[in-house]
């Protein structure tokens, strides 16, 4: 039987769909590209077998085993995850969120709590960074739009450079995930492999996303210097921080690591 594989098609998934995309490793699966919180749910509902879902899911899934060939992760700022106010955060009493990532969402309300003391009323926008800041104090904003947007017109914060405040750890935002007692190595060594190859082609995939040599320069920076793919060591430390500080709060179910096994 042939896997179902979900994939997000936000910049920071480019390097890993870049080769399946060119036909550069062999793809024993379908692929299924949706966004990370329709991943979630088509995976809780066991319509995916494996996929890149925000790493809050994992805590939230009785079944969900994390396979460690790679991750989403970064150290400090990340650039496209921001908090977008155009006043003092101290002052917010509404966020409006994206609606596409649920593990930002927690990780807002993890930071606000714990920097601000603030719990603010959270309301699911529609993705339009206009109407999301006329809506309410804040807005929350990733992937692409929360790169693009103009930083200039209004206080950013990066909550990847938040979280690092408050952790001295990397942030992870998405965990590749298979359900308990599946195997499906042919899969996952596919992915490893497309993961190589897409690392080793960062440059070509930033100039074919960018556009101009400006815009480039910035995509491969993001690339190369704030998302980084290895979920090692300082990364599952930096997971069970953040799923113990959502567990304190009632917003997951576990704390431990189940990692799928070679």
């Amino acid at each position: 039987m042939r896997a179902k594989v979900g994939f997000h098609d936000f910049l920071n998934s480019k390097p890993i769909l870049y080769a399946m995309r060119q036909g550069l490793v062999k793809t024993p699966f379908e692929l299924v590209i949706d966004t990370p919180a329709n991943l979630a749910t088509m995976f809780h509902e066991k319509r995916l077998d494996i996929a890149l879902i925000p790493s809050v899911e994992y805590g939230r899934s009785a079944d969900a085993v994390i396979i460690p060939t790679l991750c989403i992760a970064s150290v400090g700022k990340v650039e496209s995850v921001l908090l977008f106010t155009e006043g003092d955060i101290e002052k917010m009493e509404t966020v409006c969120v994206d609606p596409k990532s649920r593990t930002s969402v927690t990780a807002l309300k993890i930071l606000l709590k714990e920097f601000y003391q603030k719990e603010p009323e959270i309301i699911v926008g529609d993705g339009d960074p206009e109407t999301m800041l006329k809506t309410a104090d804040g807005a929350l904003l990733i992937g692409d739009l929360a790169y693009d947007i103009d930083k200039n017109r209004y206080v950013a914060h990066d909550l990847g450079e938040m979280w690092y405040r408050y952790s001295g750890l990397p942030f992870v935002h998405a965990l590749l995930c298979c359900h308990k007692g599946e195997r499906w190595d042919d899969a996952i060594e596919s992915i490893a492999q497309a993961k190589d190859i897409g690392l080793k082609n960062r440059e070509l995939i930033a100039s074919h996303e960018g556009g101009s040599s400006a815009r480039t320069g910035k995509l491969l920076d993001y690339l190369s210097e704030r998302i980084h793919y290895d979920f090692g060591e300082e990364e599952k430390t930096g997971l069970i921080k953040f799923l113990t500080a959502a567990h304190e709060m009632g917003l997951v179910k576990r704390t431990y690591l189940d990692l799928y096994k070679d």
